[in-house]
């Protein structure tokens, strides 16, 4: 083969790879779908209802905070608008080492719960600095719902 042959068939190779992406991108794309007409809304699941909590004190849990500042009590099937929901970051896992508490030896893992700020501010019973938090959620009594 001859170098003067070797340029002809340069073009037509990129021409023909050009072709091939182009029809296989088109074949695989996935569609992004605009994310500004869907909302976002976390539903309790646990049969019981769950708390919602302020404190990083993870092993401490919402029956001990007596404070409704700090917890809110939300019933079974609840649903609340959600502006933001993330894992909470830098945060490490928690182990309860004072020898007097009931806790001690437990360690709580921060991905266990999110980090949950709401589209309208939310209230528990009588308290009155309802807000949009953030709260921590522990994730396996909620579930999210995109309408």
């Amino acid at each position: 083969m001859s170098i003067s042959s070797a340029r002809l068939y340069l073009p037509r190779v990129f021409l023909y790879l050009g072709v091939v992406c182009g029809i296989s991108s088109a074949i695989l794309s996935d569609t992004a779908y605009s994310q500004t007409n869907s909302r976002v809304y976390l539903r309790v699941t646990a049969p019981k209802g769950t708390y919602f909590k302020r404190d990083v004190n993870w092993y401490r849990q919402a029956p001990d905070i007596y404070s409704d500042s700090e917890r809110c009590y939300v019933g079974r099937s609840r649903e609340f608008l959600v502006s933001s929901i993330r894992p909470p970051t830098g945060m490490q896992a928690v182990r309860e080492n004072d020898f007097n508490s009931k806790y001690f030896g437990n360690t709580e893992y921060p991905g266990a719960y999110w980090e949950v700020t709401f589209q309208n501010p939310i209230t528990c019973g009588n308290q009155q600095n309802a807000d949009t938090g953030p709260w921590y959620i522990y994730r396996r009594h909620v579930e999210r719902v995109r309408r």
